[in-house]
């Protein structure tokens, strides 16, 4: 099976005192958490209020917007970090997406790509992400630009992400 290519797209620094910036990244991050493979549900009222004040308060936060003409049709919110063994800046993707009517057909990497320039202006050792292990798709793209599973030592072990939620 062949993909077509999806032409006249373009990736921008999302500025979220805009907005249409503002519009469009609350309608893909809607769009995001009502994909199956996201949980299905969509963002609460609450996080539609507050997801733009709190990224724009996040002082080490990078926004991009994917657009086909003057549509969104994807988006990926990164956050600088800091490798302690490097002693050098990382950026992780908090989240990636890309609207199902243009998944496969480049606009991934191409936000992928925009957030390796950023990581590499911003002089990062690396840049990191999470991603479910039965998402063939994605991981098969992460593995096509370059990542891989964490492992460490000579043993190489793989590393889990864990998280302890606070309510």
């Amino acid at each position: 099976m062949t993909t077509e290519r999806v032409t006249n797209v373009t990736i921008v620094d999302a500025d979220l005192s805009r907005a249409d910036h503002q519009n469009a990244l609350v309608k893909m991050l809607d769009a995001y958490m009502r994909d199956p493979m996201e949980g299905g549900e969509p963002p609460s009222e609450h996080v539609k209020r507050d997801l733009v004040p709190g990224l724009r308060a996040h002082p080490a936060c990078h926004v991009f917007l994917a657009y086909r003409d003057d549509l969104a049709v994807g988006f990926s919110i990164c956050f600088l970090g800091f490798s302690t063994f490097l002693a050098r800046p990382l950026l992780n993707i908090h989240d990636i997406f890309v609207d199902l009517s243009v998944r496969g057909r480049g606009i991934g990497a191409m936000l992928l790509k925009r957030i390796e320039s950023r990581a590499r202006d911003l002089n990062c050792c690396r840049i990191t992400l999470e991603v479910r292990e039965d998402n063939r798709v994605a991981r098969g793209l992460y593995r096509k630009v370059g990542f891989d599973r964490v492992v460490v030592g000579e043993d190489r072990i793989a590393l889990e992400f864990w998280h302890k939620p606070l309510t």
